[in-house]
């Protein structure tokens, strides 16, 4: 699982300015870890990795299309 992790940390690197922003500055191992609890596969941890950058994303883009 370590690899995996690191691939994404890599991953939200790489895609910070789009969404995965919050995850490299919040989130510690255990978090990227939960993302396989209930015995999720690889694909499905990735899965949600993504889906949760994409509803980070939309609610920066909300916010800053709000503030004027």
């Amino acid at each position: 699982m370590n690899e995996q992790i690191a691939a994404m940390k890599k991953w939200c690197a790489e895609n910070y300015n789009q969404g995965a922003d919050t995850m490299i500055e919040c989130w510690d191992d255990a978090e990227y870890a939960s993302l396989w609890d209930d015995g999720a596969t690889d694909e499905q941890a990735w899965y949600t990795l993504r889906a949760v950058a994409s509803v980070y994303a939309e609610r920066s883009d909300d916010a800053k299309n709000s503030a004027f």
